[in-house]
Parts: structure tokens; sequence; C-alpha cells
């Protein structure tokens, strides 16, 4: 809650826009407790692998290149296929029909990868769950929770200010939310296809 008068940020429009969506899928995801077993673990990390699978585009996006210098070591699917090989089981197979290229629009692309980033914020606390629950950790097992290194709140400060500071007209402001929130809705739907059975 903000006090009367005080402008929200581009970011913070971004995540009161957005709050509905993330609660949701926060809320459905702990109710499956995803860490009291290994099956449990095994089908909350299909989710995270259909997912990023769906938005590695992002990583090597050109428009997004030119502002993020380091955006292609953010990408944590590579760790999350590890993980899948720590426990000796194949990668998840189908997936939906992408909706995001190297051609989308720099302020949809954004408004995307502001929810993959974002996700990693809370990723700290959920490793040590794991570690806790199942003796999986960074080095075995939930490498994609340890995330790619150090640095984790300083990358995400860093998109957090490229995203209150960069010049966006109109249409682009809209956009902005739109892949938001689009991200969210995406995942649910991932969310809807590994939890049906």
């Amino acid at each position: 809650m903000t006090h009367s008068g005080t402008l929200l940020s581009r970011s913070e429009r971004l995540k009161q826009s957005t709050h509905d969506l993330h609660e949701k899928i926060d809320t459905t995801i702990m109710a499956k407790h995803p860490f009291e077993s290994t099956e449990n673990y095994l089908r909350f990390l299909s989710l995270q692998f259909y997912f990023l699978r769906d938005v590695e585009v992002l990583y090597t996006h050109p428009a997004l290149l030119e502002c993020i210098d380091d955006l292609p070591m953010r990408s944590r699917i590579r760790l999350l296929e590890q993980d899948f090989f720590d426990l000796g089981y194949p990668l998840p197979s189908g997936r939906l029909e992408p909706v995001l290229s190297d051609t989308t629009e720099l302020a949809h692309a954004l408004g995307w990868l502001y929810v993959v980033e974002g996700s990693k914020v809370g990723a700290a606390m959920l490793g040590q769950q794991v570690q806790k629950k199942l003796s999986l950790n960074g080095e075995y097992g939930a490498r994609f929770l340890a995330g790619p290194g150090a640095g984790r709140g300083s990358a995400w400060r860093h998109l957090v200010h490229l995203i209150d500071n960069i010049e966006l007209d109109a249409y682009q402001e809209e956009a902005i939310v739109f892949g938001a929130r689009q991200a969210f809705t995406r995942f649910q739907l991932y969310q809807a296809q590994v939890y049906s059975g």
C-alpha cells in the first residue's frame, strides 16, 4: 500500500497488476506439497521445465541482449536439466505451441522476463525446503533452485532498474503488463497439464 499521491514505479505497477495471478500460482503449487516426496518434487521440476523451455528464447532475444549484457548467463534451463539427470529421470516431453520468438516486441518480452527472473527471488527459500525435506542441494538435485550462482539479488535489482527507467510509449506500457500477465497465465496452463493426473 502506498501513501496517497505517491506514484508507483513501473516495476511496482507490474507487481500490482500481476498480484492475483502470482498469488494463485503460489497457493496452488504449495498445496501440492512439492517437497514431501521425490515424486512430488519431480512433478514440480517438470512444471518448471515446461515453462523455462518455453521462455528460453528470451535469453537470446536480440533487443533484450542490447539492454542486459549478462542475459544468456541468467538462464537456468541447463541447471534444471542437470537436476533430472542427478535424480535419474528423463526430461519431460510434450509442449504447448510457442508464443515467444526472437522478434517478440521488446516491452512484451520484458514483461515475460520480469516474471521469469522474478521467480528466482523466492527460489532460495524453496531451495532450503527441498534441502531440509529431501536432502537435495545446489550441487545435486536442486541446482535449479540454487540458481546460476552469486549475484541473484543484484541481477534482479538491475532488471528492476531497467524496467523502471527504459523509455516506453503508451502502447509499450500496455505491452509490458500484458507480457507479464501472459507469462503467469502460460505457467498456469502448464500447471494444469502437470497436475491433471
